[in-house]
């Protein structure tokens, strides 16, 4: 029985909902909330499915991901373009095509009202056609007064559907990136690996901030925060135009880098290690110094016979290496 139909089992799915959130510290958010409670009762399996792998893959769960499960599975930024951009714009392009071919045969109508207008000027017989040199005019006049309301509309039209376009393509950016880091959140990982040659050798650097619960336990999530911006700005200020960086989830980064080796994304990882060491943080409410910051960098290599899932479990291997080798370095798979 649907638990949207039964309010007894609605409730019970409410509180195991509240309940789940706490077990994992996750604040119980309308979308947090919302993911968690179809996930509990089972009303989408593709859903169940991601989350129990990732679970599985983490052993915990973070707002991060829930997010990226609410924008795989309740956004209806997609649903936007197909049900209504899409249509919108074959409309209006069969709307154009109507629009100029009244514009154009308006144009030939007034340019052929003129040339009669031109003749009977110079017929002896002018006066007998002024009743028709009148009509004549006052449908030229009509035309051209059609002709300018036309071209309004289609300017008025045509701004529309810029605006539209424009607005979702923000939509679509924001709903692939992280609102903490400003780097791509899964979603957003999902898409840029799409547009990645499968025939090509590409890296990926999977990024762990080392002790990151000390942090927060020491000194807040608000801190927590500023550091995981911190190390995603370091990320960032070491990419090249063709690499990309993602929040996995909590402390937990990936970096993908194009048409490099594991050994180019070994470079990459020990220079990142390098500047992230030397970061000193402040706290403001104390003007005390947080301790050193470091992280331990698993890296795997994308050959044309793998699959990403496959080179991210390496690269989840070689990080689990780095922590078991005393954290703050790197292994590369």
């Amino acid at each position: 029985m649907n638990t949207q139909d039964n309010y007894p089992c609605a409730v019970k799915v409410s509180e195991q909902t509240i309940k789940f959130l706490s077990q994992y510290e996750v604040a119980p958010t309308p979308i947090n909330f919302s993911v968690i409670y179809h996930y509990l009762s089972k009303s989408n399996e593709l859903l169940n499915q991601y989350i129990d792998e990732y679970i599985s893959w983490h052993g915990s769960l973070d707002a991060v991901f829930i997010e990226s499960a609410f924008l795989e599975f309740f956004s209806t930024t997609d649903q936007l373009e197909r049900s209504l951009l899409t249509p919108f714009e074959q409309t209006l392009s069969s709307t154009m095509e109507k629009l100029q071919t009244q514009v154009d045969n308006g144009n030939e109508i007034a340019s052929n009202l003129q040339r009669a207008d031109n003749v009977l000027a110079k017929s002896t017989r002018q006066a007998s056609f002024k009743p028709v040199l009148k009509f004549i005019n006052a449908t030229l006049a009509h035309s051209q007064h059609q002709h300018q309301e036309l071209n309004k509309e289609l300017a008025e039209t045509y701004q529309q559907v810029k605006q539209l376009k424009s607005q979702l393509k923000a939509s679509r950016d924001e709903a692939m990136l992280d609102a903490l880091t400003g780097l791509y959140n899964r979603r957003g990982c999902d898409e840029k690996l799409k547009e990645l040659s499968k025939e090509s050798t590409h890296a990926s650097c999977l990024i762990d901030i080392d002790h990151f619960k000390n942090i927060n336990d020491s000194f807040g999530h608000a801190v927590g925060d500023q550091v995981i911006q911190k190390v995603a700005a370091t990320i960032k200020e070491h990419l090249s135009s063709t690499d990309f960086a993602v929040r996995q989830g909590g402390e937990e980064f990936i970096v993908v880098l194009a048409n490099q080796t594991k050994k180019d994304a070994k470079s990459f990882a020990e220079t990142i290690r390098i500047a992230i060491t030397k970061l000193r943080l402040k706290q403001k409410k104390t003007n005390a110094y947080l301790p050193p910051i470091s992280v331990s960098v698993g890296v795997a290599e994308y050959q044309e016979s793998s699959t990403w899932k496959s080179v991210f479990e390496k690269a989840d291997s070689a990080l689990y290496q780095a922590k078991n080798a005393g954290r703050n370095c790197c292994i590369v798979m």
